[in-house]
Parts: structure tokens; sequence; C-alpha cells
């Protein structure tokens, strides 16, 4: 028998109904939600403990109390109930809800550039009303944030680097900002790992990475450490003031989703048909195994859900293989796919599935892109000068 805090681990995924302390929801989720979530977690721990004191016959059919090393690992689930039907995501008027009209409080409007002509990329939503941005020129780059409901931007941090072709993958929590600057010296790939206060202040180095271990795919913040993960897999960490990079001996050949969570596919939007396997919380080794249905291809998960298609296109399931959802999103089957964002919405071509709810909204606009690193913003063009940006974050819970 594995010890409570293994099995607490073990029903981490059981526990998390609604999106966590990622650092894309930092700004979005009030005080009451986060108490909320510490009940439910405490809950799921004192589960943990009854499954203990009665000798786990509670959790057997449902956890293998084996394994690689100290891993509690899932087996193959109990499937949910079967519910099949095809989801039809339509961009014309008459098929389709505005996401400005669906999600009203999570649309924002804000301009494509700051009073100084530099232009700006929507990079997360830190709050209800405000967007970090990247800002850009040939001069310079920067990090702002533009309050959609006051129109006032202010400066964070001032970027330290000369411009590149690849703009600095950026990421935030409540607190902090940290960014990953790519460049080459002397023919080898090089990143740098900086970081600045939220508030406002100066920019600080943390880390240079170089050589194959600097082929960075996905970069957050836990606390008071930095992490992020090799596109080869393995996830590294280090303190935001600096020091030894290490490894999480939980993540090897994993590859970062969105803290606690990793897997052994592609984070990002990804084309190969390769599936995923499985889910693992990196605070535990927890393993989540992913079921797979006959016929599918590249599927991609989070703790709960999971995209992906076969034969027929694509499609919507539950990370146990049941709740099957066909998406009739016509025409962008085959286009790169990525795990349902915050373990609920799906974007394909100029739709938004929400799974929660079993909705779909229109992205009007010329054209639409999700922001880098962990996405949770999407942005469109708007009226003249401006975004439209969709903060799924700030989507409210479902009812």
């Amino acid at each position: 028998m594995r010890t409570e805090e293994e099995l607490t681990g073990a029903l981490r995924a059981a526990a998390e109904h609604a999106p966590d302390e990622s650092d894309l929801l930092a700004g979005v989720e009030t005080l009451k939600h986060q108490r909320a979530r510490r009940r439910v977690r405490t809950l799921a721990a004192a589960a943990a403990v009854v499954v203990v004191a009665v000798g786990g016959a509670g959790l057997r059919g449902a956890l293998s109390i084996g394994g690689e090393g100290d891993v509690a690992t899932t087996t193959t689930p109990v499937p949910f109930p079967e519910v099949t039907r095809t989801v039809t995501l339509d961009s014309r008027p008459e098929k389709a809800v505005p996401a400005a009209k669906l999600w009203p409080t999570a649309v924002l409007t804000v301009p494509t550039m700051n009073a100084e002509g530099m232009k700006y990329e929507p990079i997360t939503g830190i709050g209800v009303t405000q967007v970090l941005l990247l800002a850009s020129s040939l001069e310079g780059t920067r990090i702002e944030v533009y309050d959609a409901a006051t129109k006032r931007a202010r400066v964070v941090t001032t970027v330290p680097m000369k411009p590149t072709a690849v703009p600095p993958t950026v990421t935030a929590d409540g607190k902090n900002v940290a960014w990953m600057s790519s460049g080459t010296k002397r023919g080898v790939s090089v990143r740098e790992i900086w970081t600045a206060p939220l508030s406002g202040g100066k920019a600080r180095p943390v880390a240079t990475i170089s050589g194959p271990p600097a082929d960075i795919d996905a970069l957050a913040i836990n606390g008071d450490r930095i992490v992020w993960s090799e596109r080869r897999g393995d996830v590294w960490s280090i303190p935001l003031s600096g020091g030894a990079a290490a490894r999480i001996p939980t993540g090897r050949g994993l590859r970062l989703l969105r803290w606690p969570w990793a897997s052994d596919a592609p984070a990002g939007p990804d084309s190969s048909v390769r599936g995923q396997s499985k889910v693992v919380d990196l605070t535990t080794g927890s393993t989540i195994k992913v079921v797979t249905r006959p016929g599918t291809q590249g599927l991609r998960c989070g703790p709960f859900w999971c995209f992906g298609h076969d034969e027929t296109g694509a499609l919507v399931q539950r990370i146990d293989g049941s709740n099957l959802r066909y998406l009739d999103d016509r025409g962008f089957w085959g286009r790169p796919a990525m795990a349902p964002i915050l373990n609920r919405f799906v974007l394909r071509g100029s739709g938004i599935y929400d799974i929660a709810t079993d909705r779909a909204a229109a992205i009007e606009g010329r054209w639409t892109a999700v922001a880098a690193g962990h996405p949770t913003i999407v942005y469109w063009e708007g009226g003249r000068g401006t975004f439209r940006v969709l903060n799924l974050a700030a989507v409210p819970p479902a009812q």
C-alpha cells in the first residue's frame, strides 16, 4: 500500500472540475473561487485518507497501486454512459452565436498598437478586463498591460533583447511575468529566461540554456519557480530568484501541458497522427491513461477531455474513451490540433466549442490567432486599429 499523499495525488484529477492555478488563470479567479478549490481538494484528500483506513477496498478496480517506481498509475477507467452525437461548428449567423454575444464579459476590445506605434500581440488575460501584451517595434520590445475598462496601458518591463524574427514566449501568474528569448551564439541555439514583477520593474535574467536542451516548447510559473519542457521531452524548473535548474523526476520524457499536468504528446498545435497515451500530475507522478478508440488518431488530452479525429472527422471524447462527440467543422479536419484549452474549449476554424455547456460560439473577423505558449487567449481583427480578444479563462463556469 502506498502513502496517503500518493493516493491524494491520484485523486487530484477528480477534484479538479474547473481549471486550476495555471499561470493563465491567476488574474481571473477570485479569492472566493480559490478557497472553493482548496475545499474541494481538502475533501479529496480526506477521501484518500478514508480509503487508506478501510484498506483501499473502494479504490480497487479504479487504481493499480503499482506501475513504475513510485508512480500510482490508473488502469482503464469504467466508461461513462455512452453519448455519441454530432456538434455543428458553423460560423453562419443563423447557425451559431457570436462569441461576444454568448460570452459578453469575456470578449474585450484592445488596440493593435500603443501610443508610440509599437505593435501589440495579446498574450494572456490577467484579470476580467486586463490583457497582458507584447509590444514590439524596430527599436525594441516590452511587456505591457492594457485595461479594456479604463482604456489605459501601463508598462510592466522592457525586454532586454535585440529584435528577432521569433517573439519571446511570455507567461505570467498574479505576481510575476517570465519570458524566454531566442537567439544563436556561434551557431548554437540559445534560450534566455527572464523575469520581472507584474506590478512593474526591471527585468532580471534567470537562466541561459544552449544546445539541444534549448529547444523549449512550453513555459510556466509555479509559485516561486519557473517551469519549462523540452520539445524532445523532459520538464525542468528553476527558482525565480535564479540558481541551478533541476529536472523534475516525474516529468522525464514528458512535455508540459499546464502546471501540474504533462503528457507524452505536444501541448500546443500539432499535426501528428500519433496519439497521446497518458497525462501525468508532476507533483505526485500519478498517471491517467488515455483510452483510444479503434481508428482514432492524433488524440490530444488534458486530465478530463481529449480532441482528435478518425476517418469521419474531428471528435471530442472523455479521457476514458467515453462521451464521444463528433465535430462537424466544415473542412477543418486534418489541421493542427491541441488538447482542449482549460479542459473545456476546442478551437476549430471560425468556431469554439464549449464542452462544458455543449455550445458553439462563432468568431467574427477576417482572421483568428491563438496566443502563444499556454493559450487561453483567442483574438481576431476588430474595428479599425483594434483586436477583439476572447479570454477563455474569463468565460463564466457552466451552470
